[in-house]
């Protein structure tokens, strides 16, 4: 079980992880259980299959293959059955901002697949080798946790992308993984060894958008959680979300939304105050 150390107050309300269990398994193992509580789960093989008995109906049942993960709601609990030898990470969430986005993220089904694992997967390495130090650094394990809660928000079972030319997935795994990195289109058409024009073209005509606003659009949703989230330093925001200062963010966010990163802040505070349940923090 790892242990997170304590993080700004702000942060901890919007979004925390309770707990944090890595765990390796095999066929001979007793059935572990996952218990019920108050918070929606994450189940992360990283190898082996699982299977998944819900403790109240024993009709409800889930398989995991390689390269699959689960999401599941609070108050779900479950026996866990390793067929083969494996080895998994087990998260709980809390928090009003984690409470909300996961919930709306379940409307999108249960299973994480495809570049939403490797994604995923590689938010909780970061996160492991974070933790692994001395003496962890708060403002970068917020940031990788923000990650780790996007990509699972904005997970999707939806197979639509794969119509797609390769070139153009491809493009959108790499503005995935490394937004923060990636300040224009030219370094992205170098990356995957094309044209920045060949590049544009093929883009727009399979998503009637150019990369950079694609790319953009990105930025913006993750800056947009850490705003939700309280966090006060525009700058950190900027930077975090691959932005040159935070001049430019300001402008290119108010740009995109029609309001300034300040105002979408105080949108949001009073948003989660006045509407989102409370049985969480009792």
């Amino acid at each position: 079980m790892y242990t997170f150390p304590s993080l700004s107050d702000t942060i901890k309300e919007q979004f925390s992880i309770a707990s944090f269990l890595y765990k390796e398994q095999n066929e001979m193992d007793d059935t572990f259980y996952l218990c019920e509580t108050n918070y929606p789960c994450l189940l992360f093989p990283i190898n082996g299959n699982l299977s998944l008995f819900s403790s109240a109906f024993t009709q409800k049942q889930f398989l995991l293959e390689k390269e699959q993960a689960i999401l599941l709601p609070a108050h779900s609990g479950y026996d866990l059955h390793s067929t083969t030898s494996c080895s998994f990470f087990y998260l709980t969430f809390s928090g009003s901002l984690a409470h909300t986005l996961l919930t709306k993220a379940l409307q999108h089904g249960n299973y994480i697949n495809g570049n939403d694992y490797f994604f995923i997967q590689k938010d909780i390495k970061q996160i492991v080798s974070c933790l692994d130090t001395k003496e962890p650094n708060q403002e970068e394990l917020e940031i990788l946790c923000f990650s780790l809660l996007t990509h699972l928000s904005n997970h999707t079972t939806d197979t639509s992308t794969l119509s797609y030319p390769p070139l153009v997935c491809a493009a959108i795994s790499l503005m995935e993984e490394n937004y923060m990195y990636l300040y224009g289109i030219e370094e992205l058409a170098t990356q995957l060894e094309v044209s920045k024009n060949h590049l544009i073209r093929l883009f727009q005509s399979s998503l009637k958008m150019s990369p950079l606003q694609y790319l953009t659009s990105i930025k913006i949703k993750h800056a947009k959680l850490l705003l939700a989230s309280g966090e006060p330093s525009l700058e950190l925001i900027a930077i975090s979300c691959g932005f040159s200062g935070a001049d430019y963010f300001r402008k290119v966010f108010k740009k995109e939304t029609g309001i300034s990163p300040k105002q979408y802040q105080s949108q949001q505070n009073t948003s989660i105050t006045t509407s989102l349940p409370n049985e969480l923090y009792l």
